[in-house]
This record gives structure tokens, sequence and C-alpha cells, in this order.
């Protein structure tokens, strides 16, 4: 039972941060290939970064799994009356709840915008379809959340991973790649993240913000401290492979991906129709997950307040997230994530030295 529960919990974490801005490569492009820091300081911002990044998933994972198996919480306010003082408490209460319903609407946008690229269907047609699976799957509770993250989050993982093997291969034979031409979209020299350090702590900042309303619901379900510990572990080194492979496909198509919405699905259709079907699936499994997560954890922190059932409170949230998620997806994460990111730097700090008080 330790066992399945903390591969449920790593699975859980990859589902939580692993959504269409993640796989897809399009927070990656936003976040890690700034031209200007490559023409500053050469390769090394780049690998750097993405080194770093990784090994704060690592760290937080573990801190985020153990902090909630010893509060013993069932939402993220139960987590953050713990991490910070009322006035702040109160402030960072309402943050988590923005950020979540936001990242949940730029799940459905990405999912809106995977099934037009793929399958010639409406962008809304996409938001609908998946907007319904999230309500369905949500309404199963706690277990029908761990099991929609264990099924999904293996084929999540394993796709980036296969495209780099094969990104890599072809490149060692010397295959002739794309032409690395295009449009940058101007969103590569963003002012909200003017250098690579503060790039990889603002993407681990926002990421960290919706793992704890996940991580924090299940902290009555977690049996031990050391279960909780090894299932954020797990996570975090599954979350920095997948990392690292994405961005070594990003960076060897450079620019003949960047100017795509989906970056990823785009480096993916160079390898063959199987592997871009392949990676399609993964893509909205990535999405549904973190829109399942998303669900669940605001149900769980707004029920409280709520005069309607947990499914009637579901539909309701998923309702008015189809609404922003039609401005479209590139533009959401390139906005959003960065703010939140700033906003969430305070209670990546309180987490941090909870954690290092045991």
């Amino acid at each position: 039972m330790r066992k399945n529960r903390m591969l449920e919990l790593a699975a859980s974490y990859v589902g939580a941060v692993v959504g269409a801005g993640f796989a897809s490569g399009q927070e990656q492009v936003h976040f890690f290939f700034p031209m200007r820091f490559q023409l500053e300081a050469g390769a090394l911002p780049l690998g750097s970064g993405v080194l770093s990044a990784g090994l704060l998933f690592v760290l937080f994972g573990a801190a985020l799994a153990e902090l909630a198996y010893r509060y013993q919480t069932s939402s993220s306010r139960d987590f953050l009356e713990k991490l910070v003082p009322w006035p702040l408490c109160a402030i960072y209460d309402c943050l988590m709840i923005s950020f979540i319903f936001w990242s949940f609407s730029i799940m459905l946008a990405g999912s809106g915008m995977l099934f037009k690229q793929t399958m010639g269907a409406s962008q809304m047609t996409g938001i609908l379809l998946t907007a319904v699976f999230t309500v369905l799957a949500a309404a199963t509770g706690i277990d029908g959340l761990l099991v929609v993250n264990l099924i999904m989050s293996p084929l999540m993982v394993a796709m980036p991973v296969v495209v780099a093997i094969l990104t890599t291969w072809k490149r060692a034979q010397g295959f002739l790649m794309p032409v690395s031409t295009g449009s940058s979209r101007g969103i590569l020299a963003s002012a909200l993240t003017p250098s690579w350090p503060l790039s990889a702590l603002l993407y681990v900042s926002y990421n960290v913000l919706l793992a704890v309303g996940v991580f924090a619901s299940m902290g009555k379900n977690i049996p031990d401290k050391v279960t909780a510990r090894q299932g954020g572990l797990l996570g975090g080194i599954s979350l920095m492979f997948f990392l690292l492979a994405i961005q070594s496909v990003l960076a060897t198509y450079g620019r003949s991906v960047f100017s795509e919405e989906l970056p990823m699905l785009k480096a993916a259709s160079y390898h063959g129709l199987l592997i871009a079907r392949g990676y399609s699936l993964a893509l909205w499994f990535a999405m549904a997950t973190t829109s399942v997560c998303s669900v669940f954890a605001l149900s769980q922190r707004l029920s409280r307040h709520a005069s309607i059932s947990k499914l009637g409170l579901m539909v309701a949230i998923t309702a008015v997230a189809c609404l922003p998620a039609q401005l479209g997806f590139a533009k959401l994460v390139g906005t959003v994530y960065p703010l939140i990111g700033y906003l969430g730097l305070p209670v990546l700090g309180s987490i941090l030295l909870q954690f290092l008080k045991t």
C-alpha cells in the first residue's frame, strides 16, 4: 500500500505540473529561450536554467509532500494557514484560488488548440470535450484523481523522452534537420523574465503553487513521512527528466518550432505520423490531468463556502473557466504564468523554511 501511495503521489505531482504549457514546450520557449541570454553568455544559461529548475522541482516535491503529511491538510487554505501569518494567508489563499483557476483555463485553451491542429475541429469543441471529461473525472473524488494521474502520467513522461531520443539519433546520424527560421513573435525577450536565474525561479514558483493545491488536498491520505518524501522525490525527478528532454528537442529545432502554438507537437511531426499522434495523445493527457487536479483542488477549497453540491460546484467552475480559454493559448501562458510566479515567491520561501526546520 505504501508503494502504491508513493507512486500515486509522484504521478499526482507530475499530473499537476505537466499541463498544456509544460508538455507543449510553450512555457519553455517563454522562460528558457530568450535570444539575448544566449548572445550574452553563450549556451550556459540554457542548460543552467533548465537544470536549476529541475533540481528545484525535486526539492519542492519532497517538501510539499512531507509538509502536507505533517499538517494533515485537506485543502490549500489548511496548508497556507501553517505557512504564513493570517493576513498573508488570506491574501495568498485568494491568489492560490485565482492561479489554479487560470491554470485550468489555460489547459482548456491548450486543448482547444490541440483539437484544432490535429483533428481539424473547432477550438470550442476541444474545450468542451476536455471540460466534460474533467468534471466526470474530478467528481469521482480523490481515488478517481489518483487513478487518472497514475494511468496518464507514464505516457506524458515517455513521449517527450522518445522524441528527444529520436531527435538526438537523427542528428548523430547526419540527418538534415529543419532550418531554424520563423518569427520569434516577440515573446523571447519578455521584460517579465530578464535573466535566466530569475526565469528558472519564476518557472518553478508558479508550478509549485499549482502543486500546493494538489498535495494539500491529499495530506490525510498519505500513510507516513517516508512515503511522502519518496513520492515527492520521484515526482520531482520525473519532472526534471521531462523538462530536460523537452529542452533538448527545442534547442535542436530552434525557431522552426518557436513560432508554433504547440512547439513540441511540431517537433514530433518531423518523426512521422505515429510519433505525432502519440505526442498528441500525451499532450492531451497532460492537459486533462492538470484540469482534473485543478477542478478537484478548487472544489475542495470552495465547497465550505458554497451552498450547492460539489458536482454542481465543479460544473460551475468549469463553465466559467471556458470563457477566458478563448483568449488564446500562447498569450495566456506568456502573461499569466510569469506574474503568478512573482506573486508566489514568498510562498516558495515559506515552504522551504518550514521544510528545512525538520
